[in-house]
Order: structure tokens, then C-alpha cells, then sequence
């Protein structure tokens, strides 16, 4: 199948797109605070405002009386001061909204709700404010196509429905353009970025209002534009230089971890160019400008609302973050034990939430036959790969695949985990999809699949097909 990738492509936007439509509004994880998020930039909002819970609670009146965001459960909390968002109350109805530490997996959904959220005016000016902690501190650009549907949308005087499945399905088209050209321009990697793609995970977040969504495309497409470099000779372009600037900073938009991703540059021929100087110089500039975007978005957007690194809201206690600091660095055999005793622990919960756990908390699972079939197949398509790495191009994937799992574990500890736990919390296995595309490239070693085209289109259609059913059950 010579034009595979534009098949590939049309399946994963027809699957997510009916996806889209199968999970109801917000039923995925922050996806509420996400959606509130959007709507702010696309009002101009960049820098999200700051409440308190009491200042929340006070603000809900009307026929909504369910607040979209976070709810605190200690007392001492009521007056932190937190990231908020205003938004229509028409896009928040109670209907849709819970508290993403309530259980609502057995929840059911009519079609008479739906039709009503379709149907209802927007209304600019009846608003709901909620608390957003965890996604207020996002910078604009992880947002982008979001935003730009949200105003296309408001422009166009859609109703509160139409807007909200027209932010979604922006998503879904933006990363479909990213999965494209990341098979386009790597296609010895084509089989195992669209099965990655047709993920239950992964499909999930693609069409949504979540910052997952442009973090997954973009990282995806970062990956195999350096990956595909590495075979390159000519001298780089102007717009190349200035492409790979740009990517930098949006991959530090989205989380700053996967600028590890900036590691693959070292593998493009030095060649490219006009002396070895000039190449580690742009490749430190790539690393500088990732990690200044980070450091400064985070600065400005967390002074300016004078809001704390870790909440009470969250883990109930004060957390000392310079203490957790120093204990990471004083202490790194310590620390590594931690991150073993998490493994024991939340190891199997990472795997399945890699490939795809649903609803509000992530608490709803597919039947275990349809992991172990996953990833049979991934395991398959990932050892009999096309791709085929040098020794040294494995061991720079290798190495940022773990600075990046150890980022991960470093931040968790440092600002999400309570006192008194002797396991680290946060970390979830959809944290890992970004670093997939690399990771299970390094691990291709054997002879390539017969028929990998008719493989890759039967097991993505299967994990798809596998997905909506499970919507329909658990939702329908």
C-alpha cells in the first residue's frame, strides 16, 4: 500500500472522530478544567486569574450549582489562592460536571442531555468561575487549535454544544496534520506510530480539549523530524534552523520534560553544518530555549497570581518543595528506592493507563484480553520494526527516555506527593506516550513483518473499534 500513511490517517480521524461524539463532555480526565482553559485564551486571557475556594462557592448561582473545577477538601484550603477561569455557564451544565475525585463510572448519560446541550444558546454574559490548578498554569500555545475553535465558534454564534464538540474536533484534526507529516516524514515508522495512535489513550485525549492533545501530535512530529535528519547531508535551510527554534519553545509549552526529545538533533549528521562548533552551538541553543521558555512561562505565571507550587487543596498538608529538593539531590539512593517502591506498586496501572484507562478518573478499564492483545502486536510491530538504529542512536533514545522518566518522578515527588506517603503519586502511564515513538523505534531488531500495512490497519481498528464499545458500555 504505497499511500498507507493517507489511509492511516483517515482511519484514525474517522474512529476519532466518532469517539468524539460516543464520550460525553468532560468525561475524561481535567478535561473540565481544560475546556475552561481553552476558553479563556481564545478570550484573550493569557495569564490565568487567581480565587479562592469561598470566592468560588459564592460566584454559583442559578440552575448551576455544580462548580466545573476542583473542590477542596480540607478546610484550611477554602482560602488558597488558586488558578480560575470564567466561562458561559451554557458550556458547563450540571449535567456534565463532577468533581474529578467523585466515582461516576457507573454514571449513564441520556440522549435528551446531549440534545439539550446541542440546542442551548450561548450566553457571554451568565457566567461560572471554578477553580483550574492544574491546567491554569498551561501557556497558550499547548492550547492553540482549541482556542481558535472556541473563537471561530463564538464568532459564528454557535450554540453552547456546537462550540464544545467544535474544540474537540479541532484537536482531532490537528493531531491527525501532526500524525501525517510524523509518517511522512519517517515511514519506516509508520506502523508503529499509528498503532500507538489508535490507542485507546491515545485517541481519547487526541480529541479533546485536554493539552494532551497538541502535546501528543507535536511530540510525535518532533520525534520524526529528528529522526529523519539523521540520514540527511546537506547543509540545514534557514527555515530549518528557525523550525527547529520554534519547536523548541512549543515543546516547552507543553510539558518541559519532553525537551529530552531535543537529545535526537545529536544524532543528525554534523555535517549539516559549516563546522562541529556551529552544530553544538545550535544544538545548545535548542536545549537553551526549550528550558527558558519553561522557566520563565512558569515564573511569570505562578508570581503574578502569587499562587503556591503545591496546594493544600491536593495533598491536605504543607509540603516542603525546598526540603523534597535538597532530599533529591542529597539523597539520590534514597530517592531511587522511593521510585522502586512506586514501581511495585503502580507499575501495572502505568501500563494500563499507557495504553488506555477511561472516564473523569481514570478508574475504567477495557477487558484484560484486550491489553494482552495490544500488546502482543505492539511488541510485534516494535521488534520487527522498519526503523533501524546505529548503537549510538539507541543509547541517546535510551538516555532521554530515562532522564525523562526520572523528570517525571522528580516532579511528582517534589510537588504532588503527601508527607506522609511513602510512594510517589501523580505519574501516569499517558506521560509516556509522547516518548513511545523513540523509545520503541531504539528497540527494532529483527527482520521487518510480512504484510505490516494489513497488520497496523487490523490491530488499530481493532483497539479503536475495542474503545467505542467501551464508551457505549459504560456511558450509553
Amino acid at each position: 500500500m504505497r499511500n498507507s500513511k493517507n489511509f492511516f490517517v483517515v482511519l484514525f480521524v474517522l474512529f476519532g472522530a466518532a469517539i468524539c461524539f460516543v464520550r460525553p463532555p468532560y468525561q475524561l480526565s481535567d478535561e473540565a478544567n481544560s475546556f475552561a482553559r481553552v476558553w479563556q485564551i481564545s478570550e484573550g486571557i493569557f495569564l490565568s486569574p487567581v480565587a479562592t475556594q469561598d470566592e468560588i462557592s459564592r460566584s454559583l448561582t442559578g440552575d448551576n450549582r455544580k462548580s466545573f473545577g476542583w473542590v477542596n477538601r480540607s478546610p484550611e484550603a477554602a482560602t488558597e489562592k488558586l488558578f480560575a477561569a470564567s466561562v458561559p455557564a451554557a458550556l458547563v451544565p450540571d449535567e456534565f460536571i463532577f468533581d474529578v475525585r467523585d466515582d461516576v463510572s457507573g454514571f449513564k448519560f441520556s440522549f435528551a442531555d446531549m440534545k439539550k446541550f446541542l440546542s442551548t444558546p450561548l450566553n457571554v454574559d451568565v457566567r461560572e468561575s471554578g477553580l483550574i490548578p492544574n491546567t491554569g498554569a498551561y501557556a497558550p500555545p499547548v492550547y492553540l487549535p482549541q482556542a481558535v475553535a472556541a473563537f471561530v465558534g463564538r464568532v459564528m454564534n454557535l450554540s453552547a454544544g456546537e462550540i464544545f464538540y467544535l474544540v474537540r474536533l479541532s484537536a482531532l484534526i490537528f493531531v491527525a496534520a501532526c500524525l501525517y507529516w510524523s509518517m511522512k516524514l519517517l515511514p519506516e515508522a509508520r506502523h508503529l506510530m499509528f498503532v500507538l495512535a489508535m490507542s485507546p489513550m491515545f485517541l481519547t485525549e487526541a480529541g479533546s480539549a485536554s493539552a494532551d492533545a497538541v502535546t501528543f501530535g507535536l511530540t510525535f512530529l518532533a520525534t520524526a523530524w529528528l529522526l529523519s535528519m539523521r540520514d540527511r547531508r546537506e547543509k540545514f535551510s534557514r527555515a530549518e534552523v528557525v523550525g527547529l527554534i520554534l519547536l523548541s519553545a512549543w515543546l516547552a509549552c507543553a510539558k518541559s520534560v519532553y525537551g529530552t526529545i531535543l537529545l535526537l538533533y545529536f544524532l543528525i549528521p554534523r555535517e549539516r553544518c559549516r563546522s562541529s562548533a556551529k552544530f553544538f552551538a545550535l544544538g545548545a541553543l535548542l536545549l537553551a530555549v526549550n528550558l527558558a521558555t519553561s522557566l520563565v512561562w512558569t515564573e511569570v505565571a505562578f508570581s503574578t497570581g502569587a499562587v503556591p507550587a503545591t496546594s493544600r487543596q491536593y495533598l491536605g498538608a504543607d509540603v516542603d518543595v525546598d526540603a523534597r529538593k535538597i532530599f533529591v539531590v542529597e539523597q539520590p539512593l534514597d530517592f531511587a528506592g522511593l521510585i522502586v517502591e512506586t514501581l511495585k506498586v503502580g507499575l501495572p496501572y502505568y501500563l494500563l493507563s499507557f495504553i488506555g484507562v477511561l472516564g473523569v478518573n481514570g478508574d475504567m478499564f477495557l477487558p484484560l484480553p484486550f491489553y494482552l492483545a495490544y500488546v502482543f502486536w505492539l511488541t510485534l510491530l516494535t521488534l520487527h520494526g522498519e526503523f533501524r538504529p546505529k548503537k549510538f542512536e539507541r543509547l541517546l533514545i535510551f538516555v532521554a527516555t530515562f532522564v525523562t522518566t526520572l523528570a517525571f518522578f522528580v516532579v511528582e515527588f517534589v510537588i504532588w506527593s503527601r508527607p506522609d506517603e511513602q510512594i510517589i503519586r501523580g505519574v501516569q502511564g499517558r506521560y509516556f506516550l509522547p516518548l513511545a515513538p523513540m523509545f520503541l523505534c531504539a528497540l527494532s531488531c529483527r527482520k521487518p513483518l510480512c504484510h505490516p500495512n494489513l497488520i497496523a490497519t487490523v490491530v488499530g481498528t481493532f483497539s479503536a473499534a475495542a474503545t467505542i464499545f467501551a464508551l457505549i458500555d459504560a456511558f450509553g
